[in-house]
């Protein structure tokens, strides 16, 4: 692709990250790096990083050849964010796929907005047990991670309990699980098995663990 092309998506990128605000990260890649990046700090990246394993997952697929953009498809990023993502494909003039412009959506401050909002007509901890803004999509929409033992652990890292995890009461173990329920952790494949790991839980304590959260909700 001639400089020309590249500096109009370059100019797309900005308006679009003028247009739609701090919570859209916008980022223009080749085939190879981030040659352009809007807010990337929800992310942590920034402009010269190689690509991601989910921006190779989506390149190298062979269905890119034949579409113009997937969109509204979801991904865990490295540092743990479930945004909601759209990718626009770069083609030349013989259709050759040469990059893409990535739009990736955090609505994290909206949830955590949402919850707030419940918190006052709740009590105590009513809402983390019996409310949750759950992330659900198509069963065969794949979910793209960057890591998925990664993610599980900084988010572990985040949560204020006592270490190891496997000297953790039931009673905490379980809500280490609600709360990555309630991230849409366990949607994801491997999930249970990563996380049964990181807490010392057989796969049939995990499966009723999370018979319980989901019990909860209902």
């Amino acid at each position: 692709m001639n400089e020309f092309d590249m500096k109009r998506y370059i100019d797309i990128s900005d308006f679009l990250g003028t247009l739609l605000g701090p919570d859209y990260e916008i980022i223009l890649y080749d085939l190879k790096h981030i040659i352009y990046i809007i807010n990337g700090n929800i992310t942590g990246r920034q402009a010269g990083d190689v690509l991601s394993t989910t921006m190779k997952t989506l390149l190298q697929n062979k269905e890119s050849a034949d579409k113009k953009w997937i969109s509204n498809y979801r991904a865990l990023s490295a540092n743990g964010k479930i945004l909601r993502c759209s990718t626009f494909y770069i083609k030349d003039e013989k259709g050759k796929l040469v990059g893409a412009l990535n739009i990736n959506f955090d609505d994290n401050r909206y949830r955590e907005l949402s919850n707030l909002v419940f918190s006052l007509c709740h009590p105590d901890n009513y809402v983390s047990k019996n409310i949750s803004i759950e992330i659900k999509g198509n069963d065969d929409q794949a979910i793209f991670s960057e890591n998925i033992s990664n993610t599980i652990d900084e988010i572990l890292k985040r949560i204020d309990k006592s270490l190891p995890f496997s000297r953790l009461s039931h009673s905490e173990k379980l809500d280490i699980i609600r709360q990555l329920y309630q991230k849409g952790i366990f949607s994801m494949k491997g999930a249970i098995k990563t996380v049964g790991h990181r807490l010392s839980c057989s796969p049939a304590s995990m499966y009723r663990y999370l018979e319980t959260v989901k019990n909860e909700q209902q």
